[in-house]
């Protein structure tokens, strides 16, 4: 199966965005550190959620599945939605650099996604 440039580039920003995601979070909870208590066990329970639903979806964009686009697009949206306040609000530039990352990402794979691939011109 040939997949484009895109299609890839897109898996590989999922996967690590995701797994850095759900693996910085699992250490988070699991040692109740005070990251879990200011923003929230709740919340981050619901992040935890949304990046492995992300990392599902890494499957389908790699088989270049449909349902994978959408819902790759679904997660890291929500995803980049409840970042934004840590972007705007976080009291650091370096508070502020982790939020954005994920906002980023999002974008970068929304466009990467929504573009048109390109056909072949046939004779």
């Amino acid at each position: 199966m040939n997949r484009s440039k895109e299609t890839v580039i897109a898996t590989i920003l999922i996967v690590l965005y995701s797994l850095q995601a759900i693996i910085r979070v699992s250490i988070a909870l699991a040692t109740q550190s005070p990251l879990a208590e200011d923003m929230g066990y709740g919340f981050l329970v619901v992040i935890l959620i949304i990046n492995t639903v992300a990392l599902v979806s890494a499957y389908g964009v790699w088989q270049d599945q449909k349902w994978g686009k959408i819902l790759a697009i679904i997660s890291l949206g929500v995803g980049a939605l409840l970042a934004l306040p840590g972007v705007i609000f976080a009291p650091t530039l370096l508070l502020k650099l982790d939020p954005a990352s994920g906002v980023i990402v999002a974008i970068i794979v929304t466009i990467l996604l929504l573009r048109p691939t390109r056909q072949p011109a046939t004779a």
